[in-house]
């Protein structure tokens, strides 16, 4: 199945995240994942399931796991992985977005090449793009980065403007929401993202 996968991470349906895991037998049609103790609770027979492969990068897949086996250590269990079904990049990034409140700093190269740098406030997030708010008009394709904080640590991210609509405050003042979607992102933004999501979608859902 996979050349050079050893770590994968496990999530419900709705995108909440589960466990990560340890990958044995990768090559193989049925796999092997080594879960903790504690977690094997939080899992179902049927999962989404995310592997870390060297070749392939990040893969998304809708898997069956069967027959939990305890392993010496008594501190972990290995379980059998079968995939069913390989979920495309599109779908994947799609899979859940979030509200969010958080602060950031967009930096955005202007026509001249100066760096400017504005206030924005991210509304919503996935881990293909992201709603945000700020006073300044900015155009449709404009590119900018940010530096997202959060407790698992910082992550810089790269994104494009897909869309633009204009509101007004109470006070009649101005101010613009965003769509967008990140550019080239790495295994490990995308990793980083999804550790994000997880835990607004668990915190918006009061389950944390």
């Amino acid at each position: 199945m996979f050349a050079e996968c050893k770590k994968a991470t496990i999530y419900s349906f709705a995108g909440s995240l589960l466990a990560e895991v340890e990958v044995v037998d990768c090559e193989k049609d049925i796999m092997g994942l080594i879960v903790q103790k504690d977690d094997i609770g939080k899992i179902g027979s049927e999962t989404m399931v995310v592997f870390y492969d060297g070749v392939k990068g990040l893969v998304t897949c809708k898997c069956r796991l069967s027959g939990w086996v305890k392993q010496e250590d008594g501190l972990t269990y290995r379980v059998s992985c079968r995939v069913d079904k390989q979920i495309s990049e599109e779908e994947r990034r799609r899979a859940m977005k979030v509200r969010v409140q958080h602060s950031v700093t967009l930096e955005i190269l202007t026509e001249e090449g100066k760096v400017i740098h504005i206030q924005a406030v991210v509304k919503d997030l996935s881990a293909g793009g992201a709603g945000f708010e700020c006073k300044e008009e900015l155009k449709e394709e404009q590119s900018f980065s940010f530096l997202f904080e959060t407790k698992f640590g910082c992550v810089r991210l790269k994104g494009c403007i897909l869309w633009k609509k204009e509101f007004s405050d109470k006070a009649g003042n101005p101010y613009y929401r965003y769509g967008s979607r990140f550019l080239d992102m790495t295994a490990h933004q995308e990793s980083m993202l999804r550790k994000i999501i997880s835990f607004e979608y668990l915190k918006n859902t009061n389950i944390q």
